[in-house]
């Protein structure tokens, strides 16, 4: 054997309708012939059994088990039928038998203890198995794991004694059935020892320090190849987990007694405690484990009631005064919820100016069924000013004298909204989101007049509101499908796909509705990522074309880079370029990205850094806008170029991702603009988002 991986079965990133696999105490098994491979999978918070093809590399099969919710550890039987597995029902783990051809399942074991990691013997009439034992001696573990053999004909459960107080977990058969392979912590190691049905000798086969353990103690760290004559198991040292094989006969075994244990290696000092341990005590001291009557508890109704989650550490408020204005000027933010957290309340007030410039919002989320929901109310206003300096006259004592006028006037538009919004998802990865809302706009402009005479002395000033437009209101309804099983790395996703395909529509003041298609793919070759996006962004409608919500623009460099710096007349590189081309009320977008983790971790960057975590890109983007009208064409734009032609526009360049302490993503990037003067014309520019 090489060691190399050769090739990769499945992953969540591959098969969108399972949200995980079930691996930290779970493991999979291989069907006799060897071409299929049975696992456990998560499937809306439900187990299921998913059978691969491994020449395929696809799910044959994906069975749910009636009435076992949870389940792990499946063993196919050597003739290839039945699979064995855990389930549990009721917090209680039994051996269950699952036919392959009629799907039926007969429940193996019935008892209160637990019955894990059952593995079969080779002719397919026993199931060895660990389980679990309550201890009643003093100075005993309460509890503890032993072997046992079902025999699936009788039923009958024989128990093996051999180390009666330790943890004896994962047993397997040898291929001739006459020896039990399995793990035990009885000298306080976690290591491997042999069975011997027949003399019922017990031997030690390895003497590792750090033990052969998987994640967990409960966790599978031990498989034996069925006519290979070989054994494989988990070996964790300095700090990494290793999977080790040797044939049986390459182990030194070495005879020990069966009925002696001695946990003090693997027994933790004691520290002194500053306070009595209420809850180890207790648990300690039990006289017995009993099962409570059903009819002791009262069931009690649980009430939903808000309380203080998170208020914001930088809560402020401050007033300050100038010649000009009075402010004042404050913030804070908060969150409640109720006990297990069904429902939120978010709510955040602000002010930054004069009582007009006061704006919040409330926010509540329900999270209790499988349709998440929720509900906003909020004002915001926006705050825009702009001076200028003219001659004017005031009337003092009845003398008429010129002055200058610094006027500043402070034009407010505020934002009524009330929103609601819902998320039904059919997976981790998979969801429909819609809402609705609907958002009045109003107006008010205040001007400060502030007077000097000719030679500069300041007189007064005074305040008066000004006329403002008339407000408009509009209502939006929204309806979407969400895909994202990406893996994301440092600074931008690197592996899996992301997908959004949305509609909206407008009413009110506009009648138009939009579209969104926004997909992007992402495939890891290590060390490099390949990235790809198309998005498409369209205005439609009877008033899509008329200017009432503005036409989209393609020239923001998280769109299409190095087409920022396009300007008129005199400030242009090229007048011969439109900069109107770069809008419209449909635009196309596509980019590609070579993305190489340059420092980060070890296993996914070229340098190892513990704290400056990069990426270097190289990228090509390509982009069109156009409306109603417009002439597309895929050539060059020239000078005699008419008004209502379009042309795709390209840019080409290179980029490095910084992650600021998780904080912020900085891309600052250097692109050529074909369009705008290509090689010649290279542009400097910066984003401040992660990776698309």
């Amino acid at each position: 054997s090489s060691g190399k991986i050769i090739k990769k079965l499945s992953s969540v990133v591959r098969n969108n309708e399972i949200d995980d696999f079930d691996f930290i105490e779970s493991s999979g098994t291989w069907s006799p012939d060897g071409r299929q491979f049975a696992f456990v999978v998560f499937d809306k918070g439900v187990s299921k059994l998913a059978i691969l093809d491994v020449q395929k590399a696809k799910f044959s099969k994906e069975i749910e088990m009636p009435g076992i919710r949870s389940f792990s550890n499946p063993a196919w039987s050597p003739d290839g039928k039945k699979i064995v597995f855990t389930g549990q029902v009721d917090g209680i783990s039994d051996l269950y038998l699952y036919d392959l051809k009629t799907g039926g399942i007969d429940r193996l074991t019935n008892d209160f203890t637990a019955n894990l990691l059952p593995s079969w013997s080779s002719d397919g009439n026993s199931i060895v198995y660990s389980q679990e034992k309550v201890n009643a001696q003093p100075n005993q573990r309460k509890f503890s794991f032993s072997l046992a053999i079902l025999d699936l004909k009788s039923k009958n459960v024989i128990r093996v004694n051999v180390f009666n107080d330790a943890y004896n977990m994962n047993p397997w058969f040898s291929n001739d059935d006459k020896l039990i392979y399995f793990l035990s912590d009885a000298d306080g190691f976690r290591n491997l020892y042999r069975y011997d049905l027949g003399s019922r000798l017990v031997y030690r086969l390895t003497d590792y320090m750090t033990g052969i353990t998987g994640i967990t103690e409960f966790s599978p760290a031990l498989s034996v190849a069925k006519g290979e004559n070989l054994i494989a198991y988990n070996y964790y040292f300095d700090y990494k987990y290793q999977i080790l094989a040797a044939r049986p006969d390459e182990f030194k075994p070495v005879q020990v007694d069966g009925n002696y244990v001695n946990f003090d290696a693997g027994t933790l000092p004691p520290l002194p405690a500053v306070a009595r341990n209420v809850v180890d005590s207790t648990l300690y001291n039990r006289k017995e484990v009993t099962i409570v009557p059903r009819n002791k508890f009262q069931p009690e109704q649980y009430k939903s009631k808000f309380k203080l989650d998170y208020i914001s550490n930088n809560a402020t408020i401050g007033v300050s005064t100038g010649m000009f204005r009075n402010y004042g000027g404050g913030s804070i933010n908060a969150i409640f919820s109720d006990m297990v957290g069904n429902n939120q309340l978010y709510s955040s007030l602000s002010l930054n100016g004069e009582i007009y410039d006061f704006g919040g919002q409330v926010a509540y989320l329900n999270q209790k069924g499988k349709i998440k929901w929720g509900a906003a109310i909020s004002h915001i206003p926006y705050v825009y000013a702009q001076g200028f300096i003219g001659d004017d006259s005031l009337t003092i004592q009845d003398v008429r004298i010129p002055v200058t006028n610094l006027a500043i006037d402070y034009l407010r538009m505020f934002e009524d909204n009330i929103s609601l919004f819902a998320a039904l998802p059919f997976s981790q990865t998979r969801r429909i989101e819609a809402s609705a809302s609907a958002s009045w706009f109003y107006y008010r402009i205040d001007q400060f007049n502030n007077y000097y005479t000719p030679d500069g002395i300041f007189i007064g000033s005074n305040r008066q509101k000004l006329p403002a437009p008339k407000g408009d209101n509009f209502q939006q309804g929204s309806l979407a499908y969400v895909e994202d099983n990406s893996y994301f790395g440092m600074t931008s996703p690197m592996q899996g796909h992301r997908e959004r395909f949305e509609v909206d529509k407008y009413f009110g003041a506009a009648n138009i509705y939009t579209t969104l298609f926004d997909y992007r793919r992402y495939f890891y070759v290590k060390p490099f990522s390949l990235a790809f996006r198309l998005y498409n962004f369209g205005m439609w409608g009877k008033d899509a074309e008329t200017g009432v919500i503005p036409p989209f623009y393609l020239g923001y460099p998280w769109l299409v880079r190095g087409y920022e710096n396009v300007g008129y007349g005199n400030n242009s590189y090229d007048n011969s370029f439109d900069i109107t081309r770069l809008s419209g009320t449909k635009i196309l977008v596509g980019n590609a990205e070579l993305r190489l983790p340059l420092t980060g971790p070890q296993r996914l960057a070229v340098i190892k850094s513990k704290w400056v975590l990069t990426d270097l890109n190289l990228f090509f983007d390509s982009g069109l806008a156009w409306q109603k009208g417009n002439n597309i064409k895929f050539e060059n734009p020239s000078p005699t170029a008419g008004q209502n032609d379009r042309f795709p526009i390209y840019s080409a360049g290179f980029s490095i991702r910084v992650n600021v302490f998780g904080y912020l993503v900085l891309e600052p990037y250097y692109a050529f603009p074909f369009q705008y003067g290509g090689f010649k014309n290279g542009q400097f520019g910066l984003n401040f988002i992660p990776g698309w």
